[in-house]
């Protein structure tokens, strides 16, 4: 069996037949879902390690391996309140972190066996999605980041490999991707704005970071990457939805990360030791504390915006599997409206 094989169960595709709707997975469920035998941890590191290819500074650890590719994911659900068109607006925010396999050169889904071990690499993918009204109408945001474990083209271990985010609202949509290659950032537009509408060009990636990446990248899910205490100067592109927000050229601007000291850190689903994180990009400050232990998890975030967010649930499970109307009782559980996605009066 190989590893692809094993992470296949990641958001799959139509699924058939009766579907378990916990957490549990036992053989039959797992069988249902595509995944057949037995969970053998060390041959898929073995694996993964000899895909990793050339400029590896340090392997993903067995431990790390071990939590990500457990057939699961982590949804985490969030109060939220996020600035639009100058006023603060009240909604809620998901964010999900599962592991993929992802083709080392299109940067798409490996979902068969036609991609041969040499073309994977291992990523934990965030989906970052925002639900809030702004007056009459809905406004939906969501981000995707494909967070290499492993070091890819050069970079740090948690580089982006890709980013896309796309915006809803009532006036139309938007578009943007970012692919990391050797030349660069290749960045795409696709917008209903006169100003910008259809954009390609390409920004230089060397020692440049991606804002939207950070939110991985501080998690520090296989080893401490900063210490407490301890501050570094980056040259950053600013994430796409703030970009969005601003209709402003993709560039990096200074910016300087810092990791804080221990404290204590409340939200609605309760008190927690937390790692505080903060960086500054331009004249915009972003406050970010992380569980300090366990699953490292975002506990809330604030913005000098008047952005701010806290946990208020968590859970860890196969969600790709809990699509059917049985399934609601999840969003009570997550604390999520349970009939559209966004409640109205």
């Amino acid at each position: 069996m190989s590893r692809g094989r094993r992470l296949r169960s990641q958001c799959d595709g139509p699924v058939t037949g009766t579907v378990r709707r916990h957490a549990s997975d036992d053989g039959a469920a797992r069988e249902r879902r595509g995944v057949t035998g037995p969970v053998l941890p060390a041959l898929f590191l073995v694996l993964f390690l000899a895909a990793s290819g050339p400029g590896t500074a340090r392997a993903a650890s067995q431990a790390f391996f071990d939590t990500w590719s457990d057939g699961k994911g982590e949804v985490d659900t969030y109060d939220l309140t996020e600035e639009r068109y100058g006023e603060p607006r009240t909604g809620n925010a998901v964010m999900v972190f599962v592991a993929e396999e992802l083709n080392r050169n299109d940067y798409v889904k490996v979902e068969s066996e036609q991609t041969p071990q040499s073309e994977r690499m291992f990523v934990i993918k965030l989906n970052k999605l925002y639900r809030f009204p702004t007056g009459i109408y809905d406004y939906s945001v969501m981000t995707t980041v494909f967070s290499v474990a492993d070091s890819h083209l050069g970079h740090h271990r948690f580089q982006a490999a890709r980013l896309v985010n796309t915006t809803q609202e009532w006036c139309g949509q938007v578009f943007q991707r970012v692919d990391l290659h050797e030349d660069g950032w290749h960045h795409e537009l696709r917008s209903y704005f006169e100003k910008e509408a259809d954009q390609e060009n390409v920004v230089e990636a060397t020692g440049t970071d991606v804002e939207d990446n950070l939110w991985v990248w501080i998690r520090e899910l296989d080893g401490e990457v900063l210490a407490e205490g301890e501050s570094r100067p980056l040259q950053l592109i600013p994430s796409l939805w703030e970009l969005r927000k601003t209709h402003t050229k993709i560039a990096a601007r200074d910016a300087r990360i810092s990791k804080g000291r221990r404290e204590k850190f409340r939200t609605p689903l309760g008190e927690f030791d937390a790692i505080p994180w903060s960086w500054q990009i331009e004249d915009r400050t972003v406050a970010v504390w992380v569980e300090a232990s366990g699953a490292h998890r975002i506990l809330g975030w604030e913005d000098s915006q008047g952005g701010h967010a806290r946990l208020v649930a968590s859970v860890r499970t196969p969600y790709w599997v809990a699509h059917g109307n049985a399934d609601l009782e999840w969003r009570t559980r997550l604390a999520l409206p349970s009939e559209s996605v966004l409640e109205t009066p």
